[in-house]
């Protein structure tokens, strides 16, 4: 019924060529925001900020008509990659060895997973079960990767995989459309949503030992999606009421959900991500729904930005350094990469 902060890179879409790196707008005297691209790109998502200031991710590469993964030194060096014949190649994490994961496209429709090392070169796993594909969304700085594979009927599951390849599977009780398993903390606890009978997105947190705790961000929602979560158990994430209009929220590790909106979000707030400084990125749509980012501090004050031109700016993660990462709209519709560092 809902979609989830992951973009599938299906009908999205070696060195990339020259980086297009300008500056772009600030958010205050303190913070800067640097947008990029590689050469030919109709479309760049970074996906997440490693603690060094290295982004990974993925683009679509106009020339050669396929969907490549990225790696963004700090200095601004872009590395592209792909998997020898496919036409898509997405990467969705980066840990602090420079180690990357993701999943790339078959004709078969069976998407494997891939571990990328620093030299480049490509590990590749399938889930136990994945008849469509396993789609990792974190590695931890120890190499443990969780994400989600998909059944012969489609139905995600979701999955961890230790650093030794032993992967272990699990679902949510009553999750009859599917477990997705979308974020991972130090300690090896586990966030994400199901899809109950009823189609209704819910929120659980797994623990490093297996138990599972479900919960809705507030009641009568009709959709939680949980998005990320810190060192200290902190769980960010969004709902949806009954009037499709999305809500931010925090949940404690004790269980205590707390409600997180924008000042100026009358038509939505998504939390994306929450770092171990307990700051947290987002967005949030305006009155003429235009997206605008946000990062809100432990204390729960709220900095906003947008890119200088975009028609809507999406931040979708923040390292514990508070760099935040994502993409913004251009005035032709197309999606660019950016970075925002500082207060």
């Amino acid at each position: 019924m809902f979609g989830t902060r992951k973009i599938s890179a299906f009908g999205i879409g070696a060195l990339a060529g020259a980086l297009m790196l300008t500056a772009a707008s600030t958010a205050s005297a303190k913070s800067q925001i640097v947008t990029f691209d590689p050469a030919g790109s109709v479309g760049t998502y970074p996906w997440e900020a490693n603690e060094d200031g290295s982004i990974a991710g993925f683009w679509y590469d106009s020339t050669d008509q396929v969907t490549k993964g990225f790696i963004r030194a700090p200095d601004g060096t872009l590395t592209s990659f792909d998997h020898v014949d496919s036409k898509v190649t997405a990467a969705y994490s980066l840990n602090s060895k420079g180690i990357a994961t993701g999943y790339y496209s078959v004709p078969e429709g069976n998407h494997p997973a891939f571990i990328r090392q620093t030299d480049g070169s490509l590990n590749i796993f399938h889930a136990p079960g994945d008849d469509s594909g396993t789609f990792p969304i974190a590695i931890t700085n120890k190499g443990v990767i969780v994400g989600s594979y998909y059944d012969l009927y489609s139905i995600p599951h979701g999955f961890v995989r230790k650093p030794n390849g032993t992967i272990d599977t699990f679902d949510v009780k009553n999750d009859v459309y599917g477990t997705n398993a979308m974020a991972i903390n130090t300690s090896g606890v586990i966030t994400g949503h199901y899809t109950d009978g009823n189609g209704l997105p819910h929120g659980f947190v797994r623990s490093a030992t297996g138990k599972i705790k479900r919960f809705d961000a507030a009641d009568g929602v009709i959709g939680t999606f949980a998005q990320s979560i810190n060192s200290d158990g902190v769980v960010a994430g969004y709902s949806v009421d009954p009037n499709y209009v999305m809500h931010g929220f925090t949940r404690a590790a004790d269980g205590t959900v707390t409600a997180l909106d924008a000042p100026d979000g009358v038509n939505g707030t998504a939390a994306n991500s929450i770092n171990d400084r307990g700051e947290i990125a987002g967005y949030y749509m305006d009155a003429n729904f235009l997206a605008h980012g946000f990062v809100r501090n432990a204390q729960g004050k709220f900095k906003t930005f947008a890119v200088k031109g975009a028609t809507g700016t999406y931040p979708n993660n923040i390292n514990n350094h508070g760099v935040v990462t994502g993409w913004y709209i251009d005035s032709t519709g197309n999606y660019r990469g950016f970075l925002r560092t500082g207060d």
